[in-house]
């Protein structure tokens, strides 16, 4: 039937309702039907029925084309647009473009207003009217002309400024795609260009194959840079014959003619054969190296004309002129003989140039390769862009071919007469609205509160044994308001007082061995439910016995019980537990015979690590071995600590409950944390539990001797 109320378990239902509007309804309708009343006709006299004009639009729940939604969003998606667009009929530029309009701002209803945008953002009324997809603008005044002039203005603008305004955007935001596409497209043909002429460079498009190339000119580098190696150390070797021969005194002439000689014409007969070095064996062998090397070569490539072929077959002739003798000139005339020493530098000249060449081509091709690469990224990513603004394009072209999405249904009309049906409505709803308020505000704040109403509840909702009852000093009044309440005779509450508190400590001893000391704890739920009240009664009732009685303050974070006792602040229990001062020293004599009365003192960290030690079982014991009775008045239960850790080592724990201050929920929660810790709960005190608190006295007229100065809290 109900919903379940946050915090308290409980459940909102019909008769719940009815019952908290009956414990309220007399000061309920006391006040909400003669203050609805007087706002019905307030409302009736300072409203005026004035004429009212109205223009209809309608926003259509989908778009024809819409590519960012799905089906399971479009519903708050048109709720969301459908605001907007209630928000933009409303906002500065729309209603400034509708005052531009001509003779807008010249109209009687306008042309006295000093901030006529501010008065139309206050005036105009923009609400959905009829179903979620119509809006309606309406405009109420004593001038039927000037309000259709306006509103329709105010719907002209909104128009312009905003529907046919987001057509023009997407206009232009397709113009702007259409730019960015031109000029991206530009980019990857220019990108393309370069593409291909590093490609002709390379002289392939694929990079593998450009790598596999260049590991081929590395290859034939090193055996540039070995045949190089070669020549080098042949050249040494004849330098080291010509010194030879040159300290045996030949002349350059006779060292040509010893030794071994080149030509490319007819040798001398005796020149490779008379050489004592046999330089004909050294040249067979590179003859049969440059020869091993064409063959390689040439099961690598097909190619006949390659460079490298050729220059090898150049060389392969020209060790063949050196062995045989026979090679002619380029324009076949016969050679000149060439010494050995004078070949091998023309052949490292040659083979050097060939070397540095080629190492300036590698390098070149490498630059060109990583070039490629580059490039190739670069375009790639370009034609990603390039097609991502393509379907951009073609998206935006459909929008732009679909149907606007609001539609004018009505314009606004000149009305004929005055709307007093809207100002009858007006009235009567603030009229019932202040009525339903109030009976809602009292009934809720009734159930809300739950809070104990009467003896009862402490048994059947709190589930406690009920101790006894304080009466309290009120005397009602009218309605139960506190109007014209009588005056209080506190002679006779502290009289009440007494006589209740001697039934709760008639109960409390049944419970207690007589021939052993007892303490008691008294504390409650939340703070100011007189569980001080209870606790310096309690002590006062029980020291008029006869009994050595002490009145312990562990309230250590508000302390109010010196009040009460006329006591002093301290030292008290912080001083002692700290072991500054000895426990007579903190002891401190009352009015009462046999009451002693204890302060908390000043409390700090130390003091609450030195009573979480044992849980006070020390300080109880020690005040349990000077007195019949130890009363202890502690902090609220759910607030702080100290209360449960106290409570593990009383002999009996009391609760104090307040009527119509203490919430059940709070007491139950409360209880449930005590019988948690197995402490000896032997039920609870109510304080305030008789408004006329002269019952309790039952007629007793003489003079009750007082063993202690007992204030109510």
């Amino acid at each position: 039937m109900g919903a379940s109320v946050p915090g308290q378990g409980r459940q909102i239902t019909v008769w719940g309702l009815l019952d908290a509007f009956r414990r309220r309804w007399i000061p309920t309708l006391a006040l909400a039907i003669p203050a609805a009343l007087l706002v019905a006709a307030a409302i009736w006299e300072l409203v005026p029925a004035k004429y009212e004009s109205v223009a209809l639009l309608k926003i259509h729940q989908f778009e024809q084309i819409v590519y960012t939604d799905t089906p399971n969003d479009r519903s708050s998606e048109f709720l969301t647009y459908r605001d907007s667009q209630i928000n933009f009929l409303k906002s500065r530029p729309v209603l400034t473009a509708a005052l531009r309009a001509e003779g807008v701002a010249e109209t009687k209803t306008l042309r006295d207003v000093r901030f006529p945008v501010e008065w139309l953002e206050d005036k105009l009324d923009v609400a959905e009217d009829l179903s979620p997809e119509f809006v309606r603008i309406s405009l109420a005044g004593e001038y039927p002309d000037d309000l259709a002039l306006v509103v329709d203005a105010v719907k002209d603008a909104y128009l312009d400024e905003v529907v046919y305004n987001e057509r023009k955007e997407r206009i232009n935001r397709l113009k702007e795609l259409e730019q960015n596409f031109n000029d991206i497209d530009l980019k990857v043909k220019q990108n393309d260009a370069r593409i291909d002429a590093l490609a002709r460079d390379l002289g392939t498009t694929d990079s593998r194959a450009a790598l596999q190339i260049q590991d081929l000119e590395n290859e034939r580098l090193r055996d540039l840079q070995k045949d190089l190696g070669e020549i080098n150390a042949k050249i040494r070797a004849e330098e080291t014959a010509r010194q030879f021969l040159q300290e045996r005194g030949l002349t350059s002439a006779e060292m040509n003619s010893t030794l071994p000689g080149i030509g490319f014409g007819p040798l001398p007969s005796a020149a490779p054969s008379a050489s004592p070095l046999g330089p004909s064996a050294g040249l067979q062998q590179q003859l049969l190296m440059v020869q091993r090397e064409i063959k390689r070569f040439q099961s690598q490539t097909r190619n006949p004309n390659h460079p490298d072929l050729l220059a090898l077959k150049d060389q392969e002739s020209q060790l063949l002129a050196m062995l045989t003798g026979a090679s002619p000139k380029d324009d076949g005339t016969p050679g000149i003989a060439m010494s050995q020493y004078e070949w091998l530098t023309k052949q490292k000249e040659k083979l050097e140039a060939e070397f540095n060449a080629r190492s300036e081509e590698l390098h070149q091709k490498g630059i060109r390769l990583a070039e490629l690469e580059r490039e190739r990224s670069q375009v790639e990513h370009l034609k990603k862009l390039r097609d991502q603004l393509a379907d951009d394009m073609q998206k935006q072209r459909f929008e732009l071919n679909r149907p606007q999405r609001v539609e004018v249904i009505q314009a606004a009309n000149i009305p004929e007469k005055r709307n007093v049906k809207s100002k009858m409505q007006l009235s009567g709803l603030g009229g019932a609205s202040v009525l339903f308020s109030i009976i809602a505000g009292f009934t809720l704040f009734e159930w809300f509160s739950h809070r104990v109403g009467q003896t009862s509840d402490v048994t059947n909702q709190i589930g406690l044994r009920l101790i006894g009852t304080i009466p309290s000093p009120d005397k009602g009044g009218l309605l139960g308001l506190g109007i014209f309440a009588g005056k209080v005779d506190y002679d006779e509450w502290n009289r009440a007082v007494i006589e209740s508190m001697d039934v709760v400590r008639t109960y409390l001893t049944r419970h207690i061995d007589p021939s052993r000391p007892a303490s008691v704890l008294i504390t409650s739920a939340s703070a100011n439910e007189g569980k001080t009240t209870v606790s310096c009664q309690l002590a006062a009732s029980l020291a008029r016995t006869g009994k050595r009685v002490v009145l312990v303050d562990c309230d250590f974070r508000r302390p109010s019980a010196h009040l009460m006792m006329d006591g002093r602040e301290g030292p008290g229990i912080s001083e002692y537990l700290r072991g500054e001062v000895a426990l007579a020293d903190v002891c401190q004599a009352t009015q009462a015979n046999g009451l002693t009365f204890v302060a908390a003192g000043r409390v700090d960290a130390l003091t609450l690590q030195k009573l979480s030690f044992d849980g006070g079982r020390s300080l109880i014991d020690a005040l349990k071995a000077e007195f019949d009775f130890v009363i202890i008045d502690t902090s609220p239960l759910l607030f702080v600590a100290e209360p449960s850790m106290l409570s593990q080592n009383a002999d009996i724990v009391l609760m104090s409950t307040r009527k119509d201050y203490s919430r059940i929920p709070y007491v139950m929660q409360s209880r449930d944390s005590l019988r948690s810790l197995q402490v000896p709960l032997l039920g609870a005190v109510m304080v305030g539990a008789d408004s006329d608190f002269q019952r309790q006295t039952y007629g007793y007229r003489q003079e009750i001797q007082r063993s202690g100065h007992l204030v109510h809290s």
